[in-house]
C-alpha cells in the first residue's frame, strides 16, 4: 500500500489538507501566537520538541497526525472543531474555606471542542463534594457564568480571598456540601461579602 502525501479525495472520507499545507498554516498561527507548542504537542500526543522541530523544518508532520494537525488549524471544514487543551490552574478547597492553590500552569485534553475558551480546570481537595466530585478529582470552571441557580455548582471566594466548592441552593441563599461526611454543614452567604469565580460545568461528565 502507498501513502499518498496530498489531499485524499475518497467521498467517503472528509479531504486532509497536504504536508506542505499544514505546514506552512502551522508556521502561520504559530507566528501569530494563535497556539502553544505544547498544547498542539498534548493534543497529537508529542513531546513539545516535536512542534518545534516541524515548525523549524526539521521534522516532518508523519501521516497518521496529519488528520489530527488539519483539525486543530481548523483546515477542515466539514470536521468537527479540534478539542483544545484546557489549563489546568491548581487546587480548590472541596471543604471549608481556605486559599485555593495556584501551581505550575499544565493543562488536561478537553472534554468537549463546544466548552467556552476561557474555561480552566481544578483539582479539587476534600471530601465535602464528594457524593458529586470525589476528593482529588478534575472539575472544569466557566468563569464568565457568574449568575446563581439553585442546583447547581460553583466556586465561591469569600473577602478574605479564600474559597470554596459547593453547591448553590436558596430560601436562604447558601452553599451546600454533597457529601458521605456528616461534618461538613451549609454555608449562608445572605449577608454579602462573596464572589462567585464561576460555574462548575464538567466533573466526569457534563453538570
Amino acid at each position: 500500500m502507498s501513502v499518498i502525501d496530498h489531499p485524499l479525495r475518497f467521498s467517503q472520507c472528509i479531504p486532509v489538507p497536504n504536508h506542505d499545507e499544514i505546514v506552512a498554516e502551522l508556521r502561520r498561527q504559530w507566528a501569530a501566537k494563535m497556539f502553544k507548542q505544547n498544547e498542539l504537542a498534548a493534543h497529537i500526543g508529542v513531546a513539545p520538541a516535536r512542534i518545534a522541530e516541524v515548525i523549524k523544518g526539521n521534522r516532518r508532520v508523519q501521516q497518521h497526525e496529519m488528520p489530527a494537525v488539519a483539525a486543530w488549524l481548523g483546515m477542515q471544514e466539514d470536521a468537527p472543531p479540534a478539542a483544545r487543551p484546557i489549563p489546568l490552574l491548581g487546587e480548590v478547597p472541596g471543604g471549608n474555606w481556605r486559599e485555593a492553590i495556584s501551581s505550575a500552569r499544565r493543562s488536561i485534553p478537553s472534554p468537549d471542542p463546544s466548552l467556552p475558551s476561557s474555561a480552566y480546570a481544578l483539582t479539587v481537595d476534600g471530601d465535602s463534594m464528594d457524593l458529586v466530585v470525589p476528593d482529588k478529582s478534575t472539575i472544569i470552571i466557566d468563569p464568565t457564568d457568574l449568575d446563581l441557580w439553585p442546583g447547581r455548582y460553583y466556586v465561591v471566594e469569600n473577602g478574605e480571598g479564600e474559597t470554596t466548592f459547593k453547591q448553590y441552593q436558596e430560601s436562604p441563599a447558601r452553599l451546600v456540601p454533597c457529601s458521605s461526611n456528616p461534618s461538613h454543614q451549609d454555608i449562608p452567604i445572605s449577608g454579602g461579602g462573596f464572589r462567585i469565580i464561576g460555574r462548575v460545568i464538567w466533573r466526569a461528565s457534563r453538570m
